[in-house]
């Protein structure tokens, strides 16, 4: 399925929409998790997403996505481009 959400990067123009927390915009070396599965229903659209080690940690606490864990990530929108570069930023090798 292509997605059709796109999004105006101030410094990349017009790209796809990726999801990140927080952390991940500006922060590098804290990890970065992307979600293992892609889309399982039709109502999902496959968009990049990625959260930080400690958001995952958080994640693992509550036993998965909840208020709390959501609160602490704090999910951004950035482009597709943005995405990528935080990836580099952000991996623990």
């Amino acid at each position: 399925m292509t997605n059709p959400r796109k999004v105006h990067c101030g410094v990349h123009g017009e790209r796809h929409a990726a999801f990140v927390c927080q952390h991940l915009v500006l922060g590098s070396g804290l990890g970065f998790i992307e979600p293992i599965e892609g889309p399982t229903s039709l109502d999902e659209t496959g968009e990049q997403c990625a959260w930080c080690s400690e958001c995952e940690n958080i994640r693992q606490h509550e036993d998965g996505w909840n208020d709390v864990s959501e609160s602490f990530a704090h999910v951004t929108m950035i482009c597709n481009t943005c995405f990528v570069l935080s990836r580099r930023r952000n991996e623990i090798n």
